[in-house]
C-alpha cells in the first residue's frame, strides 16, 4: 500500500511528501489525531518511502526494500508497542544499542513507537536524549491519540503531524467494499466517529447490534419487564468506557431520528433499517420528551466522567427516559 491508497489524510501526507521531496527529514515526528484513522499505516508508508529504491515521495511497494518492510523484516525498521501496558526503558535501551551501527541497506533507520503516550518517565527521558541530537541516519516516529500525556520536552523536539477523522463519504465507501449491509452503513459511520478502525471493529461486533435490539425494544415498549432493563444496566456496568459511549450514541441516534421524523417523515435517518418502526411510534413522543431525553444523555456522560457508579447511572437514565409524560 502506498500513500495514494490511504483514505482521508491528504493534508498530513502532503506535509510528509514535501519533506521527502526536499530531503530535509526531521529526526523526530509526532503523529497525533483520533484513534483508528490511519496514523500507523501512514507511518509505515513513510518508512517505506524514505528507504524506497525507486521513488522519492512515495513507496513503490515492489522494490526489495518495500517488500521487506511490508513483511516487517527490514533491518532499518523497528515497530515498538507497549509491553504490559507501557513502553518501557528496556525497549528504548534495546533500540539505542543500534544507533551507532552502520546502515548496510537503505537510507535511514526508522523507529515507530506506537501508543507513545504510554512511555514510562524513565523511557521518555532515555528517548529525549536521542531526540535532542538525533543521528543523521535515524527518524523516530511517535504515534498517539493522547499527545497531552507526552512530556512537553519530547513533543517540542518533534515535528507534529495532525491526522483528522475521516469524512463520512470515505467511511461509507470503505464499508461498502467490506460488504457491510447497506442499511447499517449510516449507523456504523456515525458510531465510528470518523475512525476506520472503529468502523471495521463495529461491523464485526455482533454484541453491539444485539444490544441495539434490546435498546430499541425498551424504547419502543417491547421489553417484557423492568427486570430486563435492570439486567441491561448490570451488563453495561461491566463494560469498558468505549462501550458506554457506543450504547449512549445508539440511544441518542434513536431520539434524533424520531425528532426528525416528527418534523419531516422524508428526512434522512441514521437508523435506516428501523424507519417504518419509528414512523409508527413517532406520535408517542412529544418534542419536549425527546429534547429532555437528549439532555438526560448529556447528564449521563457527565456522571460517568465524574466516576459515579455506572450501574446506578444507567438505572437513573432508563427511569428518566421511560417514565416521562409524552
Amino acid at each position: 500500500m502506498a500513500f495514494s491508497d490511504v483514505l482521508g489524510q491528504k493534508r498530513a501526507i502532503d506535509i510528509l511528501r514535501k519533506d521527502l521531496d526536499s530531503g530535509n527529514l526531521y529526526g523526530g515526528y509526532l503523529f497525533t489525531g483520533p484513534a483508528g484513522v490511519g496514523k500507523k499505516l501512514v507511518a509505515l508508508n513513510f518508512a517505506k518511502a524514505i528507504n524506497c529504491q525507486r521513488k522519492k515521495v512515495d513507496c513503490c511497494d515492489d522494490c526489495s526494500s518495500c517488500r521487506r518492510m511490508n513483511k516487517m523484516n527490514h533491518p532499518n525498521l523497528r515497530l515498538i508497542s507497549p509491553e504490559r501496558g507501557s513502553l518501557r526503558i528496556e525497549q528504548i535501551r534495546d533500540l539505542k544499542t543500534e544507533v551507532g551501527c552502520k546502515i548496510y541497506e537503505g537510507k535511514k533507520k526508522i523507529w515507530i513507537l506506537d501508543e507513545s503516550d504510554k512511555l514510562t518517565p524513565e523511557a521518555s527521558n532515555s528517548l529525549l536524549k536521542i531526540l535532542e541530537e538525533p543521528p543523521h541516519n535515524l527518524v523516530i516516529i511517535l504515534i498517539t491519540h493522547l499527545p497531552a500525556l507526552l512530556p512537553a520536552t519530547v513533543v517540542s523536539r518533534c515535528k507534529i503531524i495532525e491526522f483528522s477523522p475521516l469524512k463520512k463519504t470515505d467511511l461509507h465507501n470503505l464499508l461498502l467494499k467490506n460488504n457491510t449491509p447497506s442499511e447499517l452503513i449510516p449507523l456504523v459511520s456515525e458510531l465510528a466517529q470518523g475512525s476506520i478502525g472503529e468502523a471495521l471493529k463495529l461491523v464485526k461486533e455482533e454484541e453491539i447490534f444485539q444490544e441495539r435490539e434490546k435498546i430499541f425494544n425498551i424504547l419502543t415498549g417491547k421489553a417484557s419487564s423492568l427486570e430486563e432493563v435492570f439486567d441491561l444496566c448490570e451488563n453495561w456496568s461491566n463494560k469498558e468506557n468505549s462501550y458506554f459511549q457506543t450504547f449512549l450514541n445508539i440511544i441518542l441516534y434513536f431520539l434524533r431520528d424520531i425528532l426528525l421524523l416528527k418534523l419531516d417523515p422524508a428526512c434522512s435517518l441514521i437508523n435506516v433499517d428501523k424507519k417504518q418502526e419509528m414512523l409508527n411510534l413517532k406520535d408517542n413522543y412529544s418534542f419536549r420528551c425527546l429534547c429532555e431525553g437528549i439532555e438526560v444523555l448529556k447528564k449521563v456522560r457527565h456522571l460517568l466522567i465524574s466516576n459515579v457508579s455506572p450501574r446506578l447511572t444507567f438505572e437513573w437514565m432508563w427511569m428518566r427516559l421511560l417514565f416521562k409524560n409524552p
